[in-house]
């Protein structure tokens, strides 16, 4: 039987990113190859690649830069979303991925958030007048 050269073999097999590539993928550290093809298909379909990684380390940024965190006023969030920085749009993209991807593959990235937000709840001084809300990283 006759066999392939080994240049063409090699010529078939994905190449992986090299260090002058222009966006080299990145990934969620912690999660499983399963959730990290979830992740990749997540930023496929409604975001860019290497999205998601981004995003939870702008939170981790975010949540770990200050030391408390003030509840937001509501006349700030009548104000355009595009003309300014959101801070928060990190850990609402977060949070669209977890509620698109399979439930076992958005556990894994829910509970490699969980730390982060656990910080977060025990710096951010509480909203009375948000109750049960969904994006509650907001309301707080």
């Amino acid at each position: 039987m006759a066999r392939k050269p080994p240049a063409r073999v090699r010529a078939g097999l994905p190449r992986g990113p090299r260090p002058y590539d222009r966006n080299p993928r990145r990934v969620v550290p912690g999660l499983s190859g399963a959730a990290q093809r979830a992740v990749a298909a997540f930023e496929l379909a409604r975001d860019r690649p290497g999205g998601i990684a981004a995003a939870v380390e702008g939170w981790e940024r975010f949540v770990r830069g200050r030391r408390e965190h003030e509840p937001f006023d509501r006349r700030e969030q009548l104000r355009c979303p595009c003309c300014e920085e959101d801070d928060l749009a990190d850990r609402t993209l977060i949070e669209q991925a977890i509620r698109a991807m399979p439930l076992r593959a958005a556990r894994e990235l829910r509970s490699g958030v969980g730390a982060v937000d656990r910080i977060y709840l025990d710096r951010v001084r509480p909203d009375p007048w948000a109750r049960g809300q969904d994006d509650w990283w907001r309301f707080l």
